[in-house]
């Protein structure tokens, strides 16, 4: 069976909204698509900061954007034992219970469950990248730091 995993990570250090944007410093921007489309709020480029950036100390110097090299079963976002791919297994706080807002495409309430000290989520189908808002969960940066700083490696 097939299974989703974190396949890397991209943290945010400039915002370009297109139509309005410059390309003067951008010379690769030229010939990126989104610089040729019309004018429309939600046409964005993001560009990654160049090391990744928290309020952990010590904070290594991390790439603020990167591909991990190789499987593991703690990038695996697939329940163990699964019958679909997208049922997931996440920790305990990634549920959006009280007044957080949950994962973006994930508002519907019914799609979340607790299980044990663990989430479980019925994934949408739609999307490549979802959007949690970290100032509503905390517990997401030494999360997603922590699974960072194990699996960066190059070989």
């Amino acid at each position: 069976m097939s299974c989703h995993v974190l396949w890397g990570w991209f943290q945010v250090g400039e915002i370009l909204p297109l139509g309005t944007a410059k390309l003067i410093g951008y010379p690769w921007a030229e010939y990126h698509p989104h610089f040729h489309r019309g004018k429309d709020s939600n046409n964005v480029v993001y560009l990654t900061r160049h090391h990744l950036q928290t309020d952990r100390a010590p904070a290594p110097a991390l790439p603020g954007a990167g591909v991990f090299q190789r499987f593991s079963y703690a990038l695996q976002l697939t329940a163990p034992n699964a019958k679909r791919a997208t049922t997931w297994e996440l920790p305990g706080w990634f549920h959006p219970g009280g007044c957080r807002t949950p994962l973006t495409y994930h508002a519907d309430l019914s799609r979340w469950e607790r299980v044990g000290s663990s989430t479980r989520l019925r994934a949408v189908a739609r999307g490549q990248e979802f959007v949690l808002d970290c100032d509503e969960y905390p517990e997401a940066i030494n999360w997603a730091f922590d699974i960072i700083q194990r699996h960066n490696r190059k070989c």
